[in-house]
């Protein structure tokens, strides 16, 4: 897990830090409309994997736990045991 310094008045601080992405599914569908729209066959689960690392995780600099969440109606099991494991 990596730390992150905060720094207040009377001290420094490493506090852990946990990425949390909501609407994932929406994600995928954006994605899955923009290859349909560009008539481009390819895996889909990969190249949303592909984009999701270029442009989200790529950006959050060193590798800091993350889970993707997706609808609010569905509970990802896997996820939340993560959640809870590193909280």
């Amino acid at each position: 897990m990596q730390f992150y310094q905060l720094g207040l008045t009377r001290g420094t601080f490493q506090v852990p830090v946990i990425a949390v992405f909501t609407k994932y599914d929406q994600f995928k569908r954006d994605i899955k409309m923009k290859l349909e729209d560009e008539n481009r066959e390819t895996d889909l689960d990969a190249e949303v994997e592909k984009i999701f690392d270029q442009h989200y995780l790529a950006s959050l600099g060193g590798d800091p736990p993350f889970v993707r969440l997706e609808s609010e109606d569905f509970v990802n099991q896997p996820t939340c045991i993560l959640l809870i494991c590193v909280v």
